[in-house]
């Protein structure tokens, strides 16, 4: 189980839990979303890379990325102490608050 600023995901079962141990209910985009912050060992993915690994057929996914993005916000500063900060629109960072 990986740690990281109050929210626990398992791997074996492919789920993100806040401290108090009930599951964090997420849309199946913010999943992979979150799952990419997690794996990453830095905590920040670039926009592109986000990107290409969930639309990798849509030409410029920039509006669908920002829409997700505005939505997982508020599900994750709810159930954690992270918060997902952008740098300019070029990649995006999962911080503790």
């Amino acid at each position: 189980m990986t740690h990281y600023g109050g929210l626990r995901f398992s791997e074996s079962e492919s789920r993100f839990y806040a401290e108090d141990g009930h599951q964090v209910q997420l849309t199946p985009m913010q999943h992979q979303l979150m799952e990419m912050f997690f794996l990453s060992p830095t905590h920040s993915l670039t926009k592109s890379e986000i990107c290409a690994a969930l639309w990798p057929k849509k030409p410029d996914a920039s509006e669908t990325l920002y829409t997700l993005i505005k939505r997982l916000k508020p599900v994750i500063e709810q159930h954690s102490d992270l918060k997902i900060e952008s740098d300019r629109g070029k990649a995006y960072e999962l911080k503790i608050k």
